[in-house]
């Protein structure tokens, strides 16, 4: 299982990865593998893609689906 700080790191990276975020304020914390989206997005649009990439990163963690 991956440690909290490895899952933040995917977490973020993956953020700032998809184009349709602009994740400059949006923080992630992870604590006994539960992660936690803080701040804003720009529009409610951005909202449900943010909380679905969060989703993805921990649902591999867990199922640990190769990428």
């Amino acid at each position: 299982m991956k440690k909290d700080t490895d899952l933040r790191r995917d977490v973020l990276d993956e953020l700032e990865w998809e184009p349709s975020i602009d994740a400059i304020e949006i923080g992630v914390t992870a604590r006994d593998g539960v992660v936690t989206l803080t701040g804003a997005v720009k529009s409610y649009a951005e909202k449900p893609t943010a909380e679905r990439v969060s989703r993805e990163n921990v649902h591999q963690e867990v199922f640990h689906v190769p990428q």
